[in-house]
C-alpha cells in the first residue's frame, strides 16, 4: 500500500496548483502518478519520477531529455521526505530554469502537508489506543489487570488514581442527518478537551464515556462538589453543539473494577432520569435507581397492594397526598400538618384512616419502608 494516499495526493496537488501558474504532478514512491492537473495522465508511470527516487535527488529534465523517456515532460521532479524516507515526487511541468526556484518552495509546502497527516493519524492513533482502554477498564471481559497496567503505562496513564465514569448522552431530530453525524463529531473532539486527561470512548453511536477523577483534594468521594465542578461544563458543552445532551455521573467504587460498577450505575440512572436537569448523578438518584428493578413484576403488585387498598377509598387522592407529605418531611407531624395547611388532630386522624385501610401499623418501621417503597413504583415503572 502506498504511503502517500491518493486524497493527500490530490491536496497537495490542489493547494500548489493554487499557488503556482504551472501543472504539478503528484507521484507515489513507485513513481505512479496519483494527482496531476493533467486528470488522463493519473495513473501513468512518471520515469522522471522513478529516477529521481533511485537517485535520491532532485531531477530537473530538460525538452532534450524529455524527448527520449516515456510519460515525461520538462519540469523539475522533487523527493518528498516523510520521517526520513523517500514517500514519493513532486513533479513541477515547465523549463527547468523558470520553474527551478519555486521547486524547494513547493517541496517544503507538500512535505508540510505530509508531516500534518501524519501528526494527525498519530493522534488518532493515540486516541484509538485511549479508547481502548476506556472500554475495556468499563466493560472488564476479556483482559487482566497485569495487561490493563501495561497498556495504561504506555499510554501515561497511572490506573492507581481513583476515577468515575461520567456518560454523555446525545439525542434529536438531526441525528438522522448528516450535520447530525458532523455534531456528533464535533462533540467527540470537545470532549477530549474536556479534562485534563484524554480518557474518553465513544460507547455507542450516541454515547460518550469519560473517566475523570472521583476525589476532591482531601481525597474524599464528594458528590456535592462533583455536580459543582461539572455544571458549568457541562452547560458550556451543550451551548456549543445543538444536539440534546444528558449527562450522568456514576457511583465512586474503591474495589477492583470499580469503574464498570460506576459505568453501569451511571447507566442505570440515565435509563431512570425523568428529570430536566442537564446533569444528574447516582448518589442524589440513589433511591429510585436502586428501586427500579421493583417496579414491574409480581414484586411490584405485592409491594403496591396497600397502596392499591387507599385508592380504592380516597376518590380525590387526600390520603396518599397526606402519605407523601409525611415522608418528604421526615415523619415529622408538625411540619406535615403546617405544609398541608391542616390542624394537627386533623392529621392524626388522616394517618389513622390511612393506616386502617392500608392494613399495615405505621409505629413499625418495617411496614412505613413499605409503604414508602410503595409510594415509589407507579413513579418508576411511568418512566
Amino acid at each position: 500500500m502506498s504511503k502517500l494516499s491518493v486524497k493527500l495526493a490530490q491536496e497537495i496537488a490542489r493547494r500548489t496548483m493554487a499557488l503556482l501558474p504551472y501543472n504539478i504532478n503528484v507521484m507515489d514512491e513507485h513513481g505512479v502518478i496519483l494527482a496531476s492537473g493533467l486528470p488522463d495522465r493519473v495513473g501513468q508511470r512518471h520515469e522522471g519520477a522513478i529516477l529521481a527516487i533511485g537517485q535520491g535527488r532532485v531531477l530537473e529534465i530538460d525538452a532534450a531529455t524529455a524527448a527520449h523517456l516515456q510519460g515525461v515532460k520538462p519540469g523539475v521532479n522533487l523527493p518528498l521526505y516523510s520521517q526520513g524516507q523517500i514517500v514519493g515526487v513532486i513533479g513541477i511541468t515547465g523549463d527547468p530554469d523558470v520553474v527551478r526556484p519555486m521547486g524547494e518552495l513547493v517541496r517544503m509546502c507538500a512535505e508540510m502537508m505530509l508531516e500534518q497527516k501524519a501528526m494527525l493519524r498519530s493522534i488518532e492513533r493515540d486516541a484509538r489506543l485511549y479508547e481502548d482502554l476506556v472500554l475495556q477498564l468499563i466493560q472488564r471481559q476479556s483482559i487482566s489487570d497485569q495487561s490493563l497496567a501495561r497498556w495504561a503505562e504506555r499510554l501515561g496513564v497511572d490506573l492507581s488514581v481513583p476515577r468515575v465514569a461520567l456518560v454523555i448522552r446525545a439525542s434529536g431530530n438531526m441525528l438522522d442527518s448528516e450535520a447530525g453525524l458532523t455534531a456528533l463529531q464535533q462533540l467527540q473532539y470537545q470532549l477530549l478537551h474536556f479534562e485534563a486527561t484524554p480518557l474518553l470512548a465513544r460507547h455507542s453511536f450516541d454515547e460518550f464515556v469519560l473517566l475523570r477523577p472521583a476525589l476532591d483534594e482531601l481525597g474524599r468521594w464528594n458528590p456535592a462538589a462533583q455536580r459543582r465542578q461539572l455544571s458549568g461544563a457541562i452547560n458550556d458543552l451543550q451551548a456549543k453543539t445543538p444536539l440534546k445532551l444528558r449527562a450522568v455521573l456514576g457511583h465512586y467504587f474503591m474495589q477492583e473494577g470499580g469503574l464498570a460498577l460506576s459505568y453501569q450505575t451511571a447507566c442505570a440512572t440515565l435509563q431512570q432520569a425523568n428529570s430536566d436537569d442537564i446533569l444528574q448523578l447516582f448518589d442524589e438518584e440513589r433511591l429510585p435507581v436502586l428501586l427500579a428493578p421493583l417496579a414491574q413484576g409480581w414484586q411490584a403488585e405485592l409491594l403496591c397492594a396497600p397502596i392499591e387498598r387507599i385508592r380504592a377509598h380516597d376518590r380525590k387522592g387526600v390520603y396518599l397526598a397526606t402519605l407523601s407529605c409525611w415522608f418528604a418531611h421526615d415523619l415529622n407531624l408538625q411540619t406535615t400538618a403546617q405544609a398541608l395547611n391542616i390542624h394537627r388532630n386533623t392529621l392524626d386522624y388522616r394517618l389513622s384512616r390511612i393506616a386502617e385501610l392500608s392494613k399495615l401499623d405505621l409505629s413499625r418501621l418495617e411496614d412505613r419502608v413499605q409503604i414508602y417503597i410503595a409510594l415509589q413504583l407507579p413513579a418508576l415503572s411511568n418512566r
